[in-house]
């Protein structure tokens, strides 16, 4: 039988007991790390490279796009014209290398705050309330005004549009090309009186504005900024 005090059985016991070592934990904390460092080099390279496409990647989407959604749009035929022309005009400064990628991108972005294409639905949606007065309150027709002095100002934007005109899209209002439903009614319409009262008020939008403003006037606004300063 052994004895405790045994050197030989201790020393045994010793190396049994001895730190195995680190083992593959060292190697796949390096792994990991490297694959970070790899993972930043990419995405700073692939930023670089996307920022320096800025100006191709707007002229694709204006002439892809951007202005034959405009030319579909229920823009009254004067708006219309003025807001393609201005468009294409943008769109050819780019194509002749006469704006950088910050100011192309800066454009765009402004552009998509507008509510270009449902201007048009706003104003179709108006002219059902102008025909049935009787069956909304008397100053119905004036929040429309106000949603458009409210783009006017930048405290309403194309997301309050799509949320304000929901109940007369035949499609998910998310979508910019959302078309409305073939028939309005009165119902759904008041639904969007109220709505666009309640963005108004947020927007402490005047309760009666003394002017109305065309898309158009709005779109060379935001082309000049854009070209100026950037996005917002």
């Amino acid at each position: 039988m052994a004895n405790d005090d045994d050197p030989v059985e201790n020393d045994s016991t010793a190396d049994v007991q001895q730190d195995e070592g680190p083992g593959c934990m060292p190697a796949l904390l390096a792994i990991a790390a490297l694959m970070g460092i790899v993972g930043f080099i990419f995405c700073g390279v692939m930023t670089w490279l996307i920022f320096q496409k800025q100006d191709e990647l707007a002229l694709r989407s204006m002439r892809g796009s951007f202005i034959p959604a405009v030319e579909q749009s229920l823009l009254e035929p004067k708006e219309k014209a003025g807001a393609v022309k201005l468009l294409g005009e943008f769109a050819d400064e780019i194509e002749r290398g006469q704006l950088e990628g910050w100011q192309a991108s800066g454009v765009m972005q402004r552009l998509t705050r507008l509510p270009i294409l449902q201007w048009g639905q706003i104003r179709k949606v108006e002219r059902f309330v102008d025909s049935h007065t009787d069956d909304f309150p008397p100053d119905a027709s004036i929040q429309f005004d106000r949603l458009r002095k409210g783009v006017e100002s930048n405290q309403i934007t194309t997301l309050d549009f799509a949320h304000i005109l929901s109940p007369v899209l035949q499609t998910d209002p998310s979508l910019s090309d959302s078309p409305l439903v073939e028939t309005l009614d009165v119902k759904s319409v008041g639904e969007v009186v109220k709505r666009a009262r309640i963005s108004a008020e947020r927007a402490k939008v005047d309760q009666t504005p003394k002017n109305d403003v065309s898309i158009d006037t709005l779109i060379r606004r935001e082309i000049t900024n854009g070209i100026e300063h950037g996005t917002y």
